[in-house]
């Protein structure tokens, strides 16, 4: 059924297939060792180029993990840096994270992220800066951030806002929780929710994803800019305003002893 294969340094790997006479791209998130599809900047990088590569010749992307979607960027990595250095990391993170969203608010197709397992941190961003969103009924979303005392980028709080409101908005931010399929459907933050194995599941929102396929590239695109305009702000300048943040909260005892504590699976103590 594959028609083009290509893969990526870090186990990135973009599938062209023909489903129902439309040719859909499946972007494929995968880390060997890391089941939970942590990402390193590398990694972001090889997403932004296979998105890019993706819609020339596709009509719809589709985002998902080999396991589950994707819990944020890679913590042990951080963890493993000298403190000193560690704002430098977290920045060469969200740059690259930055790169990938706007690949995706730029494509000229629709980009579908289909949620198995957890989206979570940084990965729950990229889920929601695409153009819609399919889960799995035993998948969740998690904002995750404030457990290690970190403020959250991705332009999660940009669709978060945009999505569910401000006060929900915060309320998830400030306290972040698992929010279950039914719940995120419910919100406004899934459009559709699937059963099945892994297997059904990635062939239904496979399926899904040519759906989305009626219009001409042309008026995909330009329907983009249209509803990006009428809801969003200011994108690039919110991007530019988190990765700023996070890089100045990164360096603090504040985010030292929230990732110890989460390595050490307790709560932080940050009397």
């Amino acid at each position: 059924m594959n028609t083009d294969t290509k893969r990526y340094h870090e186990r990135v790997v973009r599938h062209v297939e023909p489903v129902e006479e439309t040719r859909v791209a499946r972007v494929v998130m995968e880390r060997r060792g890391e089941a939970a599809n942590s990402f390193t900047p590398a990694m972001v990088d090889a997403l932004t180029e296979a998105v890019e590569e993706a819609v020339d010749d596709v009509q719809s992307v589709v985002l998902i993990g080999e396991g589950e979607f994707s819990v944020g960027a890679d913590l042990r990595r951080f963890k493993e840096t000298p403190p000193e250095i560690r704002p430098s990391l977290i920045d060469q993170t969200a740059a690259a994270s930055n790169r990938f969203i706007r690949a995706i608010r730029t494509a000229e197709t629709p980009v579908i992220a289909a949620i198995w397992g957890a989206a979570a941190g940084g990965g729950l961003g990229f889920a929601l800066a695409c153009d819609l969103v399919v889960m799995h009924e035993e998948s969740v979303l998690d904002t995750a951030y404030a457990r290690i005392g970190l403020t959250p980028d991705n332009a999660t709080p940009f669709f978060l806002t945009q999505t569910v409101g401000p006060y929900r908005a915060r309320e998830l931010l400030f306290a972040p929780r698992s929010i279950e399929a039914a719940e995120a459907e419910e919100l406004g933050l899934a459009n559709v929710v699937y059963g099945g194995s892994a297997a059904e599941f990635r062939t239904r929102a496979m399926e899904y994803a040519a759906t989305m396929t009626m219009p001409p590239r042309g008026v995909q695109a330009e329907t983009k800019t249209l509803v990006d305009t009428a809801l969003f702000g200011d994108l690039d300048r919110h991007l530019e305003r988190e990765r700023d943040t996070i890089k100045r909260i990164s360096d603090s005892e504040t985010f030292d002893e929230g990732l110890t504590a989460f390595f050490e699976k307790r709560s932080p103590d940050w009397t």
